[in-house]
């Protein structure tokens, strides 16, 4: 949600802007993804050592600064690719990026207290697969000339856990130790109604298809 109120901000132009005038023409969409991946990635094994050694203060701060740069990278890909020129790969290569930064961070997250974030832990990882299972589904169905929603080479139905909200969570989650079982519960929840908001979403799309072409 946030996502796409952002997208109709000046702040959008800003960082197009921004984005032209630092990364296009001296490194790729993909190359920005890749760094993204890395830094999240690290992230994770911060936050999967911060309850093996003593620091942990210090090993939760520094996973929350690389979570954040790689969100930031995450963000910007997307806008170099527009200005590249979009491709299906690179498209592929994000969503798999995204996937799995997130899901090594939950399970570094769990990691740090298993009895206690297991179960809150498994919850969001199996609401992500149905997230994800949603997007092949309605994604392999719709045509290419009806990408008009999300500008993506790939369909990507808008819900109501993108990737800003998941960002907050997550930052949430890994700072506050106390509230990680609370905010890992209710971020599993929210992962699981917009899959099946999304779920609901294909229904009415692919109905009104139907109408449609029984009407013609």
């Amino acid at each position: 949600m946030i996502d796409n109120w952002l997208s109709k901000t000046k702040i959008k132009k800003l960082i197009e802007k921004f984005v032209k005038k630092i990364f296009f023409g001296r490194i790729s969409a993909n190359n920005l993804t890749i760094i993204g991946l890395v830094l999240g990635l690290s992230s994770a094994f911060f936050i999967f050592l911060s309850a093996k050694i003593q620091y942990t203060f210090e090993f939760v701060f520094v996973a929350a600064i690389l979570m954040t740069l790689s969100f930031f990278f995450d963000a910007l890909d997307g806008i170099l690719a527009r200005l590249e020129g979009q491709t299906i790969f690179g498209g592929i290569l994000d969503i798999f990026c995204d996937r799995t930064v997130e899901t090594f961070i939950i399970i570094a997250l769990i990691s740090t207290d298993p009895e206690l974030l297991v179960w809150p832990g498994i919850f969001s990882l199996g609401a992500i697969i149905l997230c994800i299972t949603m997007f092949l589904v309605v994604g392999g169905a719709i045509k290419a000339e009806e990408l008009d929603e999300t500008q993506k080479v790939i369909y990507y139905r808008r819900g109501l856990m993108e990737r800003f909200e998941t960002f907050i969570f997550l930052m949430i989650i890994i700072l506050i130790i106390a509230l990680r079982l609370i905010f890992l519960w209710l971020f599993a929840i929210l992962v699981f109604i917009t899959a099946i908001l999304r779920f609901r979403d294909a229904y009415l799309i692919f109905k009104t298809k139907s109408n449609m072409s029984e009407s013609e």
